[in-house]
Formats: structure tokens, sequence, C-alpha cells
């Protein structure tokens, strides 16, 4: 094992919080190491349902968490320009609803207090005609609706972008690393030991460790001596490759839950399920039951959706702070920042629950609280200084396509990942060349992942550049993206079949769940497409 690398502040965990610690903290001018033992945003941040938004559900019971989210989702709109997107809603309203046409407008009422925060437009109330002639697919039964806005965004450009930046202020970043010890002296905790992606073990001190691991925090807790209880909470999304509706579309599920369908861009999102998880989180499974649960919600506001297909499935668990009873979709999304000094464990920081659309001002109080702890005086930066891509306005996406030989649309991806710095990523020699035409992703961007982005896997590949994200599946493109990727990072042949064959084989699990007859036909012709592979 090599000397211990010394750093100011290590965070554990490469999800949007630990992500946007690390960026504030770098920022502040402190030297910080963030460790993450999958990839970037791989965990709840990539598992959530794509969206910036206040939450009106938490009016019942959390007016703060609703006032305190529209605010910080207000500061992610300013700093993530080009990442984020307006989704306007459709709550439909049927007989017999818990919620009536008039009980709703008066939540959207109140809801509508909040929106200038986020740059969000008020509320509009339609009649049933009226919904239906906006969104056609709704049920007859309908008797009314009210509209409202949020925010999309790509949660994995968003984590990553937090990572580009503190890196780019002087923060190390290292993605498949575990770590795997606390280094202590006495009580207290100076730093950690972690496996390196080949395998190395190594050793890092730091003044102050954070723990904003998600629902992993008790687990790096224990290695801590201390305790942080959470009430895990599991959900699933059903992934369909391409547009649905015109709208986002709420629906109540037979047990009075809320769940969302929402098209962001070429694909849609339908979720999420809400319940208490006591498995192992490292391998979340998705079940078919669960899947009927939200087609069975949605049938009712939206009779065809069965006519749809699904490709995929999405899993994660939410870290939500521990509570005993309520349902748990009635629980707070509120966080707490824990000093485990008083526990005995001085030098040991952890951050707790929370949502995405509070991650900067979860990481703006947990850098505060670093920063007491080491007598640091800089002010947090987070809310106005604009993430990468977001420094300067967007060029039109026709010339960018136009200058560099691209298909618009490829143009149009590619600067929602990138911003203004589309241009860098562009390689004139390869950026005509497309990787896979169902999800237009160039060659070019593809390489430049790999050398720039941190890219170890073809998994990687997905969250990073939405590589394999189309209606193929990743059947049409996963061999000619190993090459691409292998060419960049030395892979021999036989370490490309191999990059294909993980990818492959992490995908049916996320596919199984939906695979009816149709579904069943395209898998068998994917197999034969990559035969030799399993």
């Amino acid at each position: 094992m090599s000397a211990p690398s010394a750093h100011d502040v290590c965070v554990i965990g490469g999800g949007v919080t630990g992500a946007g610690i690390a960026r504030d903290l770098s920022l502040r001018g402190l030297s910080v190491l963030l460790l993450e033992k999958g990839d970037w945003g791989a965990g709840t941040s990539g598992a959530s349902t794509w969206m910036i938004h206040g939450g009106p559900r938490y009016l019942e019971f959390d007016w703060d968490t609703t006032r305190r989210s529209c605010e910080d989702a207000g500061h992610i709109v300013t700093i993530a320009r080009h990442m984020v997107y307006r989704v306007a809603f459709i709550v439909p309203i049927l007989p017999h609803d818990k919620n009536n046409i008039e009980r709703m407008e008066t939540a959207m009422e109140v809801y509508d207090r909040f929106q200038p925060l986020k740059k969000a437009n008020p509320h509009v109330r339609l009649t049933a005609e009226e919904a239906r002639q906006v969104e056609p697919g709704l049920t007859t039964e309908l008797v009314g609706a009210v509209t409202l806005e949020e925010w999309g965004v790509d949660p994995h450009r968003l984590v990553y972008a937090n990572v580009q930046d503190a890196v780019a202020h002087g923060a190390r970043a290292m993605n498949h690393t575990r770590v795997i010890e606390m280094v202590r002296d006495g009580g207290k905790v100076i730093g950690v030991r972690y496996r390196s992606p080949d395998g190395a073990l190594s050793e890092a001190r730091a003044k102050v460790v954070v723990n904003a691991a998600g629902p992993w925090v008790p687990e790096i807790c224990r290695m801590a001596g201390t305790e942080v209880q959470l009430r895990p909470a599991k959900g699933i999304h059903l992934v369909y490759p391409h547009r649905i509706s015109n709208f986002g579309i709420s629906a109540e599920t037979v047990d009075g839950r809320d769940v969302l369908m929402v098209s962001h861009g070429g694909f849609t999102l339908l979720g999420t399920t809400d319940d208490d998880f006591y498995g192992d989180l490292d391998a979340v499974d998705v079940h078919e039951d669960e899947v009927d649960y939200l087609l069975q919600a949605f049938e009712r506001v939206f009779p065809a959706i069965r006519d749809y297909r699904p490709v995929r499935t999405t899993t994660g668990v939410r870290p939500t702070l521990f509570k005993w009873r309520r349902y748990e979709d009635e629980l707070s999304r509120r966080y707490q920042v824990i000093d485990h000094s008083h526990e005995g464990a001085e030098g040991f920081v952890t951050i707790a629950g929370g949502k995405l659309s509070m991650y900067r001002l979860m990481a703006e109080e947990t850098s505060d609280a670093v920063c007491r702890k080491l007598g640091h005086q800089a002010p947090c930066t987070t809310a106005t200084l604009p993430l990468p891509g977001s420094e300067s306005e967007l060029e039109p996406a026709a010339e960018l396509a136009r200058r560099y030989g691209v298909p618009a649309l490829a143009a149009i991806k590619l600067q929602s990942r990138h911003g203004s710095r589309a241009g860098d990523v562009l390689d004139k020699a390869q950026a005509g060349r497309i990787v896979c035409r169902c999800e237009p992703l160039t060659e070019s961007e593809l390489a430049y992942a790999a050398r720039n982005e941190q890219v170890r896997t073809l998994a990687d590949a997905f969250r990073r550049v939405g590589l394999a994200s189309g209606p193929c599946a990743g059947a049409a493109c996963v061999m000619r993206a190993a090459e691409v990727i292998g060419q960049q990072l030395g892979w021999s042949a036989s370490q490309r079949f191999d990059a294909v064959r993980e990818f492959v084989r992490g995908a049916w699990l996320g596919r199984a769940p939906v695979l009816g007859h149709s579904g069943w036909a395209q898998e068998e012709l994917a197999q034969g497409a990559l035969r030799g592979l399993r």
C-alpha cells in the first residue's frame, strides 16, 4: 500500500448530494477527495423521476420541505440552464377521487404561492372537454383537471456536472472506488481506506470525513462506530422508448398513493412505487406485481397504457429519515446534517435524507458544518455560479449540427448534456459518425466521455451520454460502442467482448419484468444479434 494521500475533506458517496458537497467545498478553497463505490449518480439519484420539483403532495404534512425545495429548485434552474426544461402536468379528476376538483384547485392555489420561487407558472383549471382536447388519451370518465408546471433534468448529467466542476477547482474524484474501512486515531476519524478499480488498497487522510452515501449511510456509520437509522423506501419506474402523452399525468393507485407518467423528450417514465425495503441495497429487484400496480393505476386515467410496451425498468432506494408509522410516500423528505463528535467520532459528519431538488441546499449546509469544524471562513457560491456548460448562451442547435455535420437531433442531445461546451466535445474527423440512430449518439461524444468523463464500462456510458437508452436497448449499438470506448481505454478484443457481455447481463435484469409477447420477440432478436456473448 502506497503512502496515504492528504486532504482537508474526504466525501464518501458520488450521488447528487456528495457531488454537490465536493463542488461546494472545492469552490471554498478546500482540498477534497470524492469517492464513489459505483459510478456517478448510479444509485438513488439516477433512479429518480428526472424531476426538479417542489413536491405539492408534501403540502398536506410538510410545508417547509415544499418551500425549501422550491427555493432550491429555483437556484438549480439558474445554474443548470442547459440541462433543465419545463414539464407541464395534468392532474385528472375522476368521480369518487379522494380529492374532488374544488379541493384539488384549492391545493394548487396554495402551491402557486411557491411556484415563483422555482420560476414556474401557476396552475390552470380545465373542464373535462378541455383536458381531453389537449390530452386525448385521458379517460372519458373525466370530470375535470388542473395543470401544474415542474422542471425536468437528466440526473446523471447533473451529478457529473457537479463532479466536473469540483475537479476543475482542485478536487480529486474517483468512481468505482469502494471505502472499506475508516482510519481512526482513538475515537477520532482521520481518514479512510479504499479499494481502487484496479483492486489496489489505498489510504487517504482527511481532517473531516463526510458520509453522503444515501441509503448506504448506516453502513458507512458503522465503520466509524456510530449509528444513523433510516427508513429505506424502494421505488421503481417503467421506461418507454418514446413519448406517450403531451403532458405529464398524475394518477392515483388502488391504495390512494400518487404516481406519475412523465415524458422526457424521447422517452417516458411511469412511476414510482414507494415501499419499505429491507433487502440488499446492491441487489434491488423489480417484481411483476410492482409493474402491475403501476399499470393498474394509470389505465384508470389513461386507458390505453397497456397498449404501449416498456423497454425496461429502473429501481432505487430512497434514504428517508426514520419515522414510525405513516405510509412510505407520506414520510417527510427532510434531511439532517449530523456531527458525530458527540458520539466519540470526531471528524465524522453525515448528511441523511432529503431529495434531489434540494441537493444544492443540502450540500451547502453540510459544507457549512465542515467549514465550522475546520475554522475555515469562505462563503457558499453554488446558488449563483453556473455549472459547466451553463456559463454562456447556447448557439442554435441547427448551426452546431451544420458546422460538424451531425443530425440536428444529435446536436440538441449534445447541448442538453454539455451546454455551451458542446463544440469542445465534437471531433470534426469523426463527429458525423453515429453509434446508434435510435438514440442519436455520435462516436465523437462517446470517445470524449471515455477520455475525459471517467467512463470505465458501457453502463457508465449509458449514464454519461445515453448509450443504449433508445428503443433498441443496446442491441444495435453496444458492440460498436465497445469498439469506440475500447480504442480510448486500450481494451483488448477479449476485454471488449467482456464489456458487452457484462452490459447485456446487467440490462437483462431491468428488462425481464416488462417483457410481454412482443417484448420477448424483440429480446429473441436481440439475443440472436449478440449470440455467443452470454
